[in-house]
């Protein structure tokens, strides 16, 4: 039974979970590596306890030798009464993961709060939490646990479950043998329950056990040193052989865990797990860290040469040649990013490159992180469906959802504040008093809008929403006839997207079925190939009169390789127009519409460039069809601005 198990099974009534699962959870929940004894706990007619003694794995240091033994132990009360009790009890005492001692009985947990000589007193650990300050008390003796005061609160016996196994996974994260791998996707799978009360943070568990893997390799780079007194030279030759080859203790331990042995210093490489194929020794981990490490220097003198790079594009791999998406990595970038990952966390002694604290080094050392103080984050405390008992009210949240909302910046309210103020002061003047006349606010931004998208200042505009504006695009250019006259889009499109081609081509006269095209991934495939794309241009150019494609598909985050699909569109599809849906593109991604021969594009502004709900949308048309004299839907601010206000109603180029 995995973690996730365990606490669905938690999350159910006593009375609906049969006498074998509870049995599993209490084995699952016991966090002890073999050591001491096991506990039961019967509730007598007095509300205290009585005592069996059974063996089992417990969260006590104590010596099971000297307990069996005739003479009489010599442990503290705790340790006493833990080895006295059975494992079916529902008590628990463990370890936070600053190493204080906590019981867990009847759904809650207690801190440990005095030891007297004949008994101890254990304080709910919501004492001291605002709101609550809970005067909870347990008495525990060495064959007796009982309520000392009663709590203000009711028990929380998910949260108990998930602080144990929490605790468990800090203890497996000090054991060597267990690859940070197993770790962190332990951590994922605890915190994947965060709406329910009583669970982690997971960014708090993943600091927790990167500091303690860095502190267990700490302790076996200080025993390979000669000057310890618990390392001998001559007791292997396997750590003697790969110090030969110039193999550091994190490149030792990178290469045991990879091939799934144990290496410590005095020991050398031992198989672990039953998993491990039979064909590889401890002499080919030597062999194999030898070689990574020939393997590191040889890229970082560029002299290795690496296989075929899968391409962003999801298509082919990159080749030699110069590419033909400006934006596409080099051959080697990706690499390049690694071995850079690489120095960064050998700097600061991380070897994880997975770790948490990388990450924060990371952010630490960008240039551009200040900016992220001109953006208003929600606070925990402000936000629905947050158990502010696991969380800090008053942290800012994790927001990953700039995909939906971008988040507001700081210097929003000023902003706008001063156009609220101007249009109470000034009325209609305000439309052409500056600064920020409205007749002109456009104009203001245009030049950055242009430069975001890759276009010349007169491709560009502002107005409306994106898909009114698809719309107005799709009215000026889908001008089908009974040969030309299908619409290719990629599956699962925005719903936006999808229903308004649908209905514009009803509106035309055609019929979905005969006239949209889909293109789908293939079997097993979550992206849709650029070559299948490609092809089905080739296979239908003659019929096809638009293409509309999003630059990012929305759902798997895919990013089309715009130049080469409108290129494609225009050789293979001579009088098809190539339009592009910008949405999650739009800064987001380097675009350069203009070069790219694009025809025509629209996007919202409300996600990363962070306008705000209800935010104007966008579009742009390609400089070419400026002088086109086909019919289209027109407007006032069609017109010049120098004669827009002429008003004499004749339509001006």
């Amino acid at each position: 039974m995995d973690l996730l198990s365990q606490l669905v099974a938690c999350k159910q009534p006593l009375n609906q979970i049969d006498q074998e699962d509870q049995n599993n959870l209490t084995a699952a929940t016991t966090v002890g590596l073999n050591r001491g004894e096991g506990l039961k706990v019967m509730e007598s007619d007095v509300n205290k306890i009585g005592v069996n003694t059974m063996k089992s794995n417990v969260v006590c240091k104590a010596e099971e030798a000297n307990f069996e033994s005739n003479d009489s132990p010599k442990f503290g009360i705790v340790e006493s009464f833990m080895l006295k009790m059975a494992p079916d009890s529902g008590v628990q005492i463990f370890r936070s993961k600053k190493g204080f001692e906590k019981l867990a009985y009847d759904g809650f947990l207690y801190n440990l709060d005095k030891r007297h000589q004949k008994y101890v007193l254990w304080r709910c650990e919501m004492s001291k939490k605002p709101g609550y300050k809970c005067s909870g008390r347990v008495r525990m003796t060495e064959d007796s646990l009982d309520m000392y005061s009663s709590h203000s609160h009711p028990p929380n016996p998910l949260k108990v479950v998930a602080d144990i196994l929490k605790a468990r996974l800090y203890a497996a994260a000090e054991d060597p043998t267990n690859s940070s791998k197993f770790l962190y996707h332990e951590a994922v799978h605890l915190a994947s329950f965060a709406g329910s009360s009583g669970l982690p943070k997971l960014g708090s568990m993943q600091r927790v056990i990167s500091r303690k893997r860095r502190h267990t390799q700490k302790l076996l780079e200080e025993s390979l040193n000669p000057a310890s007194s618990s390392y001998d030279s001559s007791n292997v030759t396997s750590t003697s052989a790969s110090n030969d080859g110039n193999c550091s203790i994190s490149d030792l331990l990178q290469t045991a865990e990879r091939l799934q042995f144990l290496f410590t210093p005095s020991g050398g490489f031992k198989e672990i797990g039953p998993q491990k194929a039979k064909d590889t020794s401890a002499e080919d981990c030597i062999d194999e860290c030898s070689n990574m490490k020939k393997s590191k220097a040889s890229m970082d003198d560029r002299k290795v040469e690496f296989p075929p790079l899968q391409s962003f594009f999801a298509d082919a791999s990159i080749s030699d040649e110069k590419t033909e998406c400006s934006f596409k990595p080099s051959r080697s970038k990706r690499m390049e990013i690694q071995i850079h990952l690489q120095r960064v966390a050998q700097d600061i002694g991380i070897s994880d490159l997975t770790s948490f604290d990388l990450a924060e080094a990371l952010d630490d050392a960008d240039p551009l992180k200040f900016l992220r103080n001109e953006f208003a984050y929600p606070k925990m405390r402000t936000l629905p469906h947050v158990d502010l008992l696991l969380v800090n009210a008053n942290d800012d949240a994790i927001y990953m959802c700039g995909n939906s909302l971008g988040l507001m910046p700081k210097g929003t309210k000023h902003l706008m504040d001063e156009q609220f103020e101007k249009w109470a002061n000034m009325g209609v003047f305000g439309h052409f008093q500056e600064p920020l006349a409205w007749a002109k606010s456009d104009q203001s931004v245009l030049d950055s809008i242009a430069e975001l998208v890759g276009a010349q200042r007169t491709e560009v505009a502002l107005m409306n929403s994106l898909t009114v504006n698809l719309h107005i695009l799709l009215t000026a250019f889908y001008k089908p006839t009974p040969k030309r006259h299908k619409i290719f889009i990629e599956s699962k499109a925005f719903p936006s997207d999808h229903y308004a081609i649908e209905s514009q081509i009803r509106l035309k006269g055609f019929t979905v079925e005969e006239s949209l095209i889909c293109v789908y991934p293939r079997t097993g495939d979550d992206c849709i190939r650029n070559e299948d794309i490609i092809a089905l241009i080739e296979e239908q150019g003659d019929t096809i009169a638009i293409i509309w494609f999003s630059a990012i598909h929305y759902y798997t985050g895919q990013l089309f390789d715009i130049r080469k699909i409108t290129k494609s569109g225009h050789d293979k599809a001579s009088g098809c127009l190539v339009g592009w849906n910008l949405a999650h593109a739009f800064a987001n991604i380097p675009l350069s519409l203009h070069e790219w021969d694009v025809d025509f594009a629209c996007w919202c502004t409300y996600k990363y460039s962070c306008s705000g709900a209800g935010g104007i949308g966008g579009f742009f048309v390609h400089k070419r069809f400026e002088t086109d004299k086909r019919k289209r839907m027109v407007g006032w601010w069609g017109h010049k601005e120098e004669t827009r206000f002429i008003m004499n109603n004749r339509q001006c180029a």
